[in-house]
């Protein structure tokens, strides 16, 4: 049986470097579309492991942006440690955020009720749902799956804020 290869030359057969400064993964991919890696018995995100091997840990708590944006891309050059905020951020100005009827959402209705409408539960009216899960010493959530559920012990009575 051949001795196994170290993980950063496994690496490094599943990347292509393409003329723009991508290096773009070619194993096996994520249903986000980002690459993954098998290394020392678990999959991590392929651009992930690109930063540590070539730039050190990741900070506690941050993220991996691409400044290229492409998912695919492990080009340590292209990659920087940065919070979520920062990365939604980016997304938005780079216009890589759904929106308006490219959002998965547009044109459905939110099926939860405002938890700020009077409701009649149980025959007896109050402010909000949280007021009569207080009142009634029920748990958080109760009245709005009733109200969705259960007609017969809740409505909405008026519409609130």
């Amino acid at each position: 049986m051949p001795a196994a290869r170290a993980p950063f030359l496994r690496f490094h057969d599943l990347i292509d470097k393409v003329a723009d400064g991508c290096w773009l993964w070619t194993g096996s991919t994520m249903n986000s579309g980002y690459g993954q890696f098998k290394s020392f018995g678990g999959m991590v995100a392929a651009h992930r492991y690109a930063f540590e091997l070539y730039k050190g840990p990741i900070p506690s708590g941050m993220q991996i942006l691409h400044s290229c944006d492409v998912k695919l891309c492990v080009n340590p050059d292209h990659l920087r440690a940065g919070t979520h905020a920062e990365n939604m951020a980016e997304a938005a100005d780079r216009g890589r955020m759904a929106r308006g009827a490219s959002h998965p959402m547009f044109g459905r209705r939110n099926p939860r009720p405002k938890q700020s409408n009077r409701v009649r539960v149980l025959g007896k009216e109050y402010q909000s749902q949280k007021q009569a899960e207080r009142s009634l010493g029920l748990g958080s959530g109760t009245v709005r799956y009733w109200i969705l559920n259960r007609p017969e012990k809740a409505q909405i009575i008026s519409k609130g804020s």
